[in-house]
C-alpha cells in the first residue's frame, strides 16, 4: 500500500509532462505512446513536419536496433508515421474539423 502511495504520484506527474495528443484513441496514437514512450519523452505531433517525423521514425528503427528492441513492425510503423504526418506542423487540418 504504502508503495502505491509513492508510485501513483510519481506517475501523474510524469504524465503531466507529456503532451497532449490530438486523437489519443487512435491506432497510431495508442502506438506511438507505447512503443517511444517506454524509451523516451514524447514529443507533440507538431513540434514536427511530415518530412521531419518520417527521418525522425527512419533514425529512431535504427536505435532500437543498435540497442537490441524489436524496432516497430511494418504495420506499427505505417500507423505511427500515418499519425505523426495527419497531426505534424504544416499538415492540413482534417476533415469535418473546424479551425
Amino acid at each position: 500500500m504504502r508503495r502505491a502511495l509513492v508510485v501513483v504520484p510519481i506517475l501523474t506527474a510524469l504524465a503531466a509532462c507529456s503532451p497532449s495528443l490530438p486523437d489519443p484513441q487512435s491506432a497510431g496514437a495508442q502506438i506511438y505512446q507505447v512503443r517511444c514512450a517506454g524509451c523516451h519523452q514524447l514529443y507533440a505531433p507538431g513540434s514536427m513536419t511530415a518530412a521531419m517525423w518520417e527521418v525522425q521514425v527512419g533514425r529512431m528503427q535504427e536505435e532500437m536496433l543498435r540497442r537490441a528492441v524489436n524496432p516497430l513492425t511494418e504495420q506499427e510503423q505505417y500507423l505511427v508515421l500515418s499519425y505523426l504526418k495527419a497531426n505534424a506542423a504544416g499538415a492540413a487540418p482534417s476533415a469535418g474539423v473546424s479551425p
